[in-house]
């Protein structure tokens, strides 16, 4: 029966927990709709698919630049995401142009994971803002 309890009092918490800490794409839709297409985009790069990326490199560019610190919700912005906004704004162009001048997979992959690396430096920042 302790064990029972015991079971209990840990899912019960788990659950609060999970209530808490919302994460920051389910709280801002821009950053939810970026990281949707850079997760539809990224995980086939990462396979060696770079075609949906190439093929989506302007609306990624779009997601990025709607994603306004001024609508950013309040509990989320912190400094160090909004100067990786910045960041993530501006790899996201580089991005862009590497496709569009045909640069070689190997550039654009290094910098696609550096956007990749940057928007989960992003999520870090607004889920655990005193890390």
């Amino acid at each position: 029966m302790k064990f029972v309890k015991f079971a209990l009092a840990i899912v019960a918490f788990l659950a609060f927990q999970n209530l808490q800490a919302q994460s920051a794409t389910a709280k801002w839709a821009p950053l939810n709709e970026y990281h949707e297409l850079l997760s539809k985009t990224f995980h086939p790069a990462e396979g060696g698919n770079l075609t949906p990326i190439k093929n989506s490199h302007d609306a990624l560019v779009q997601k990025s630049e709607a994603l306004d610190v001024a609508t950013m919700p309040a509990d989320l912005k912190t400094p160090k995401a909004v100067e990786n906004i910045a960041v993530l704004q501006k790899l996201t162009k580089k991005l862009s142009e590497l496709i569009t001048n045909r640069a070689p997979d190997v550039e654009i992959m290094r910098t696609f994971q550096n956007v990749h690396d940057v928007f989960h430096r992003i999520e870090e920042a607004c889920n655990h803002p005193n890390r």
